[in-house]
């Protein structure tokens, strides 16, 4: 699985008439996964929306997780749950659906134990620095520790949080398997130019 890039998505980011339009152009510039992020509103909209997702992420070869809700991700046929420390605990998940991948993420280097302990695909780590995309974020980890989470981690460290093209260089040169962006593509007037910029910004650590 390349975990080079992912997006997280959802209806007020990227509505249901624009996905497969953005996802297209998201994927031209080098988005290989895409993870659905649908926590609020009724579980039929957020199911029809991800259905849309889906189909449109595989038609295109990229990955597909979602995040949290392990009823979405089993109805949606999901490749991969993402959890959360605070979220349904991953040996619960493992017991219901054994074959699905799961994602995790970890905050600090104590949570990076305890997620490797359940031999995920990946590990989330960050928020590298505050995000706005998050309410309720924990603090920023920086550079130092997610390079120290590398080191320490026996899996793939995805960062994440606060994410741009402009500091981009640094997060790869940590060491880091992949990049989890939400506003540095969804809020871009071209997602293609963008991924391809966060990308390309490896080739220079």
């Amino acid at each position: 699985m390349d975990l080079s890039l992912q997006v997280l998505i959802d209806r007020q980011r990227v509505p249901a008439a624009e996905v497969g339009r953005w996802l297209r152009s998201a994927a031209r510039g080098g988005v290989t996964g895409v993870q659905l992020r649908e926590k609020a509103g009724p579980s039929r909209e957020s199911y029809a929306y991800g259905e849309l997702v889906a189909r449109v992420a595989r038609e295109l070869g990229l990955w597909f997780s979602v995040n949290d809700r392990l009823d979405l991700a089993l109805a949606l046929e999901a490749d991969l749950v993402h959890l959360g420390p605070d979220d349904l605990p991953p040996g619960a998940a493992r017991r219901v659906a054994p074959t699905l991948g799961l994602g995790l993420s970890a905050r600090n280097l104590d949570e990076l134990a305890w997620a490797q302990s359940f031999d995920p695909v990946y590990v989330g780590y960050g928020p590298v620095w505050p995000t706005p995309s998050k309410a309720d974020a924990a603090p920023a980890v920086g550079l130092a520790d997610l390079a120290e989470a590398v080191r320490r981690s026996s899996c793939p460290i995805v960062a994440i949080g606060g994410i741009q093209q402009s500091n981009a260089a640094s997060v790869w040169a940590a060491g880091v398997a992949g990049l989890a962006v939400i506003s540095a593509l969804t809020e871009s007037h071209d997602p293609d130019q963008a991924a391809r910029g966060l990308i390309s910004s490896r080739q220079q650590t």
